[in-house]
């Protein structure tokens, strides 16, 4: 039985660069829905230069996939509403840049999101290697974070770098969930991001304060952490 609704609702990537975010989220926010809450979660996606962000975020926001070069330069954000059970779900996937310049920049964020998807590339050993320097800055700045462990671009199986069972290892290790995901066959993109915002919705206090502040400057979920734990 399938909790999300993936495409219950798309916002369009041109149609938000047409119009302010400002207005967006006060749109989304004044909107006419009583019969479901609106909880706004952000999740950072990690990983070096050229494992595939961007189009990781792409597929999930538009279901497209570019084979042009999407390679970020700082940040950007996009997102699109998600439903669950009673509850309206504001994803917003933030695309962080994977030169070093802006790690530091990137450490930041690591207390304004609920939760991290470290990618890297299953065809790029060195991307593999640095996951674990990503968990350890995680660990260091905000212990509270959820985050999974996804290999990219699972379609070129004949270029593989980084065996399957080596991901899984490192997932068990750090008890967290791994996927194997491909942004061009459309593989796993879905369900590792949903099963990401179900895990950061069980860990959070909703009675507390069910209803999560949205703004211009951002998206933020005010409440209480279940636990003191990191997954």
């Amino acid at each position: 039985m399938m909790l999300f609704k993936s495409n219950y609702y798309k916002i369009n990537l041109n149609i938000i660069k047409k119009m302010s975010k400002k207005s967006k989220l006060k749109q989304l926010h004044n909107s006419d829905d009583k019969d479901n809450e609106k909880i706004a979660i952000k999740i950072l996606i990690l990983g070096e230069t050229g494992v595939g962000k961007s189009n990781f975020i792409y597929r999930y926001i538009e279901d497209k996939f570019s084979s042009t070069n999407l390679s970020s330069v700082g940040f950007d954000s996009n997102f699109k509403i998600i439903e669950y059970p009673g509850k309206k779900i504001i994803v917003q996937l933030w695309d962080s840049a994977g030169q070093s310049i802006y790690q530091s920049i990137t450490k930041n964020l690591f207390n304004r999101v609920q939760g991290i998807i470290i990618l890297y590339d299953i065809t790029n050993l060195n991307s593999f290697l640095s996951v674990e320097k990503w968990i350890k800055i995680i660990e260091k700045e905000n212990k509270k974070l959820i985050y999974e462990i996804v290999g990219n671009k699972c379609d070129l199986e004949d270029l593989r770098k980084v065996d399957i069972n080596e991901g899984k290892q490192l997932g068990n290790k750090y008890r967290v969930n791994f996927y194997e995901s491909s942004a061009k066959m459309n593989i796993n993109i879905i369900e590792c991001v949903n099963d990401l915002v179900k895990k950061i919705l069980n860990n959070l206090d909703l009675e507390s304060n069910p209803t999560f502040a949205i703004d211009d400057r951002s998206f933020r979920v005010k409440g209480k952490s279940k636990n003191e734990r990191c997954c």
